[in-house]
């Protein structure tokens, strides 16, 4: 390692001193016996407890030593209700002022603690001790126990650096862990030198050189760390490169399976509104075929009483031949001209064949393509028989006699070139439409 100017220049003045002979003395800038402030509750501090005046400020104050269950405590400190179940981690804060860190060209931190300590020093660790590796929490135990009497005296001693401090105040605080919750005893007290003797120079160099060590030891890592990234970066690049293709054809997948499901939706959407349109036109076409059936059986009664109306007119006429009383032939004969007038209408006739032309399918329509030579009474024939009626039904209905109704049949089969053998009735009810 090649050493730098200024520990060269270093070296050099505190030679200078050494070969002059120069002695100074030590100096305490914390002693045991200072005032601290610490934190003994049962829940964590606030974070940023080992930097922060300002979270410390509500915190006790008490002369060090710090602890309880030793000859060396100044200070109790609570541990809780339970002696079996202490409390495993203490705090402590203290603000000092340095002038100018480098009055003194090192600086010593002497440590007396029970069991384990983790040391801040303006919030950065620069001690551990009897503590596991990793982050620190309140309820972390201490990794080793200081047996009865180790703990009466400073056991550990630690070197700062002029660097390490800041011109004016400076914060140095610790958390003391114990080892388990039926610990005896907790103890903690800290001392600060400030050295610029022929003895402090050694340690001084190797103080140097270990924080040289260190920096280039952290500049190493760093530069592996930045290489083993660039690396990583490189393989998930060249990875993404190698697996771009099938992200491609994945997501044309994609796309490709959401169209067809969006087309089998809309065919399934489309199927359904088809059917609900078809069994809907289902329904109202059921529905106008009963309104036609009941309108034509309405129809027919109709002409059923027209007929009705026919024969009582008959007889009314017949009745009033041999009469000679003026006033009933007279109310007769108006009877009879009332019935004349509802006889006459052809209303009922053009209802009925349009209900059964609804009904059936436009038969009548069909019919009259294939025999547009058959009159309007040869049409109602037809419809008599497409509806099953009797011959004398016929008559009665038409108020004819039942052989007017087989010459209207034989005129009709003659209309239509069917030979004797041919019954009409079955031939008319399978004409097709």
């Amino acid at each position: 390692m090649t050493p730098k100017c200024s520990d060269i220049k270093l070296f050099l003045i505190l030679s200078f001193f050494c070969l002059n002979n120069l002695i100074f003395a030590q100096e305490k800038i914390i002693k045991s016996g200072d005032k601290w402030r610490f934190y003994d509750k049962a829940t964590p501090p606030k974070i940023g407890w080992m930097n922060s005046n300002h979270i410390t400020s509500s915190w006790k104050k008490g002369i060090s030593g710090l602890g309880y269950g030793d000859e060396a405590v100044t200070t109790i400190i609570d541990f809780g209700k339970d002696p079996n179940n202490k409390r495993i981690t203490a705090y402590f804060s203290k603000t000092f002022q340095i002038s100018n860190p480098n009055d003194f060209v090192l600086y010593q931190i002497n440590i007396e603690k029970d069991d384990g300590i983790v040391l801040y020093l303006n919030g950065k660790e620069i001690f551990r001790k009897d503590m596991p590796i990793g982050k620190i929490h309140h309820d972390t135990k201490a990794s080793g126990l200081i047996v009865s009497g180790q703990s009466e005296a400073f056991l550990h001693t630690i070197y700062i650096t002029p660097e390490d401090l800041h011109r004016g105040e400076n914060i140095i605080s610790a958390s003391v862990h114990q080892g388990t919750e039926k610990s005896e005893d907790l103890i903690f007290n800290l001392e600060l030198f400030g050295l610029d003797t022929q003895k402090a120079l050694p340690t001084l160099i190797k103080e140097r050189s270990i924080k040289s060590s260190n920096l280039d030891l952290k500049l190493k890592n760093l530069s592996y760390k930045h290489e083993l990234e660039k690396k990583e970066f490189q393989y998930e690049l060249m990875k993404q490169e190698k697996n771009s293709y099938s992200i491609y054809l994945l997501f044309l997948l994609f796309i490709f399976l959401s169209l067809t499901s969006g087309l089998a939706y809309a065919l399934v959407v489309n199927r359904k509104k088809l059917s609900t349109a078809t069994t809907k036109n289902d329904i109202l076409e059921k529905q106008n075929q009963f309104k036609d059936a009941e309108i034509m059986d309405i129809s027919l009664n109709s002409i059923n009483n027209k007929n009705f109306l026919k024969e009582i007119k008959k007889e009314l006429g017949f009745s009033i031949q041999n009469k000679s009383l003026p006033i009933v032939n007279k109310e007769i004969q108006k009877i009879i001209g009332n019935i004349d007038f509802n006889l006459d209408t052809s209303e009922n006739w053009s209802s009925l064949k349009n209900h059964f032309n609804a009904i059936h399918s436009g038969y009548l329509d069909k019919l009259k393509s294939l025999y547009p030579n058959l009159t309007d009474v040869e049409l109602r024939h037809c419809i008599f028989i497409k509806l099953h009626l009797q011959t004398k039904e016929i008559a009665n209905i038409l108020h004819i006699d039942p052989r007017s109704v087989q010459s209207a049949r034989y005129r009709i089969k003659k209309k239509m070139n069917l030979d004797e053998s041919t019954n009409l009735k079955d031939y008319l009810l399978n004409i097709n439409t």
